[in-house]
């Protein structure tokens, strides 16, 4: 078991950045309808993170999916998004072949964009410190590193 520190991630959207790779930025019933995407996220959560559990727990609320395909249009890449109010990245996943090609930093730039373009005020994630410089990369910040942040009643959160 690992016993690697987790940190809490935030990012304010104030622009869109470049995406190096085409991103399919889906809502949940999009996504929903392509069985083979569905049936490979479901490989990729069973096997990589052994947390299906925690999976199913967290899908009620998921509200989109941003998905990498390889050419042929087999989907090798995924992101969940719970989106109440602010945005939460509950799981970024990359099929182990597809490793260090940059599909990870496109989803989590892409969703980005997605948010500022549809008024999220803030993306928030947790994530191992070890992914650290892939999320400061696409412009998040640890909380505990991050100005204070003001609510819409003027009380610091």
């Amino acid at each position: 078991m690992s016993t690697e520190s987790e940190l809490h991630y935030i990012c304010k959207p104030t622009a869109l950045h470049p995406v190096a790779r085409v991103i399919d930025f889906l809502t949940t019933q999009e996504f929903l309808a392509d069985e083979p995407a569905c049936k490979r996220l479901w490989e990729l959560v069973s096997t990589h993170f052994r947390t299906r559990s925690k999976f199913l727990a967290v899908w009620s609320g998921v509200r989109f999916v941003a998905v990498h395909r390889e050419l042929d249009g087999r989907a090798d890449g995924f992101l969940l998004v719970n989106a109440p109010v602010n945005w939460q990245i509950d799981y970024v996943v990359v099929s182990p072949e597809a490793h260090g090609r940059g599909i990870a930093s496109a989803l989590v730039t892409e969703t980005a964009n997605q948010a500022f373009l549809r008024g999220a005020p803030y993306v928030m994630l947790t994530s191992k410190e070890s992914l650290r410089r892939l999320y400061e990369g696409c412009g998040f910040v640890p909380v505990s590193e991050s100005p204070a942040l003001v609510a819409a009643d003027g009380t610091t959160i």
